[in-house]
């Protein structure tokens, strides 16, 4: 969670990179000693974190892919970053090219779809970093040994079909491989037109996993873009749409599509292929979908990093073993991100695991890492595309700072109604106008003089400006209330009175919230629910926002990077 000040209380600019960095703690000290990360961290007393199945493959995969996203996004480098990278090479049996998971008192021997999409997507991230030509080999060998079993009639379930098809598509686009592009058209036609993982009306199936679905659609959108098919990515528009009215204004998503209970939560990974469809979409025909963005990264996505950790009671009185740590599990899970979250605690519910052996189940859940390589990807996301230079255009799509070779732009919200670029190099010059605002009051001005600029569609067109130019919008930041509701059909809903700052949510206020339990049907039983003002690690806690205020300008890091896997041609 963040509230925007800098050390001292100081309010500070909103700098993605800033809030990526808390999470090297993470990554670097929620391992074990040979740097394998937990997947379970469990609300007991004291606090432990397990390994479990997903470590070896999809954790893994998860957080290498964040942690080189961390590393082109603040210049930092975690610890572990290297250590995973060998770790899911070591995993790869050279036979078909596939992750196998070993063989442990935790998991057993075996080449998972998930984990080999997820590795899949890490790796083409380490090629682009690297350029390693073994690293390519590796790849398409992969990719062979995918469409191999595909042909031998091995899919994974319904579910999971489309969840590799991003990956896949990645793979053709940097690699130019055939086999990828074959093996997403055959998923393509498996997903929207057998399976109806979506229904004709463009709607999820009841139960839908939000973290699968749009992940599938991240990879469907690449996929139509790619092979210029206007049907499919009409419709891959049209389940954003549905996904965006499931949601809030400020990114709050449900994990589950309509769960037969009363409780509701939000995944950080459903956050990641959140931004990852939107910013697709919105770079290619939809400059709608910028202002959810922005909203979706100033809210739920920054309040989902685990920040305040005073509700896990850490131990040292116990020894590692093979699958548990106790030691200062609270301040080794600082900057990771949220698994189940209410719109205002770090937390929904307490609800207990039900998969793995007995050392395993029964516990309460706190966490679950594969949520702690999603977030810092979702930032990468978000702040890669926030500004963009192309054909001597500069476009700042979201008020967010951000350093290019070209601009430094720095957004002064939510304690100024502010956009300030600071021009390098000459170019054209246009940039968003906020949603809450009409159009009429923005006000354009160049080296501090007034200029009337120009209104195309939802951009403000400044024209051309010379180096060392510096060009501003000016605009209010109304402060407005809403009422917002969440929850399940037929079951309990949990109501909030939201305030907002311009894009800003300021106050997170629970309405007749203060139920105890509710009604898991996972549990078969009412379990604690967080809902009302009590709960773990509250979330919003922005009143000091309401006042404006001279902002310190936080550190940036020079964009530079050739990853962009969401700002994609035909």
């Amino acid at each position: 969670m963040t509230n925007q000040t800098c050390a001292g209380n100081t309010p500070c600019t909103f700098a993605l990179e800033a809030i990526a960095a808390n999470s090297v703690n993470y990554y670097e000290r929620l391992a074990d000693r040979d740097g394998l990360p937990y997947f379970n961290v469990f609300w007991t007393d004291p606090a432990e974190a397990a390994h479990d199945w997903p470590d070896f493959g999809d954790v893994t995969a998860r957080q290498l892919q964040g942690a080189i996203m961390l590393r082109h996004m603040t210049g930092c480098e975690a610890a572990t970053e290297k250590v995973w990278y060998r770790k899911l090479l070591s995993y790869i049996d050279p036979s078909d090219g596939l992750l196998y998971r070993p063989e442990t008192g935790f998991s057993r021997r075996e080449a998972d779809w998930g984990d080999n999409a997820l590795t899949l997507y890490a790796l083409i991230t380490a090629y682009i970093d690297k350029g390693d030509p073994k690293l390519r080999e590796t790849i398409l060998k992969m990719t062979e040994g995918l469409l191999m079993r595909v042909r031998a009639g091995s899919l994974p379930e319904a579910w999971g079909r489309g969840f590799i098809i991003k990956p896949l598509m990645t793979c053709v686009r940097v690699l130019q491989c055939d086999t990828a592009l074959e093996l997403a058209k055959m998923l393509i036609h498996k997903v929207f037109a057998e399976d109806w993982t979506f229904t004709p009306d463009n709607t999820f199936r009841q139960g839908g996993h939000m973290h699968s679905n749009l992940r599938t659609l991240v990879g469907a959108a690449d996929y139509a873009l790619y092979t210029s098919d206007p049907v499919l990515y009409s419709r891959v528009d049209a389940l954003y749409r549905y996904a965006r009215s499931e949601a809030t204004a400020f990114g709050f998503i449900p994990e589950v599509v309509g769960r037969k209970g009363d409780v509701v939560a939000c995944e950080t990974c459903a956050l990641m292929d959140y931004a990852g469809l939107g910013i697709t979409l919105a770079n290619s025909g939809h400059p709608e979908y910028w202002g959810d963005m922005e909203r979706l990264v100033r809210n739920h996505l920054v309040e989902s990093q685990v920040g305040d950790i005073a509700w896990l009671r850490s131990g040292n009185s116990r020894e590692d073993t093979e699958q548990f740590t106790w030691r200062d599990i609270g301040p080794r899970l600082k900057g990771a991100y949220a698994g189940w979250s209410s719109p205002n605690h770090i937390l929904a519910c307490k609800e207990t695991l039900h998969w793995g052996g007995p050392e395993l189940r029964g516990k309460a859940r706190a966490i679950q890492n594969c949520c702690g390589g999603s977030g810092v990807h979702a930032l990468f996301i978000i702040w890669k595309n926030a500004a963009s230079f192309e054909n001597d255009c500069l476009s700042v799509h979201m008020h967010i700072d951000k350093k290019l070779p070209q601009a430094e732009i720095r957004c002064f919200q939510p304690w100024q109604g502010l956009l300030r670029i600071h021009l390098n190099k000459p170019c054209s010059v246009r940039a968003r106008i906020p949603d809450f605002i009409p159009s009429t009051e923005a006000r354009a001005s160049v080296n501090s003089v007034d200029t009337a600029g120009q209104v195309w569609g939802n951009y403000l067109d400044f024209g051309h400006g010379d180096a060392g130019d510096i060009l501003e919008m000016r605009y209010p930041l109304p402060v407005t209330t809403e009422e917002i509701s969440v929850g399940n059909p037929g079951y309990r809903w949990y109501h909030y009175r939201v305030t907002w700052k311009g894009d800003t949510v300021l106050k997170m206020e629970p309405v007749s919230n203060d139920y105890a339990t509710g009604y898991s049907e996972f549990e078969k039983a009412d379990v604690p629910v967080y809902y009302g003002r009590d709960g773990p690690s509250p979330l919003y806690q922005r009143g000091h926002m309401l006042l404006d205020a001279e902002p310190k300008l936080t550190s940036l890091h020079l964009d530079d990077t050739p990853l962009n896997f969401w700002r994609l041609q035909g």
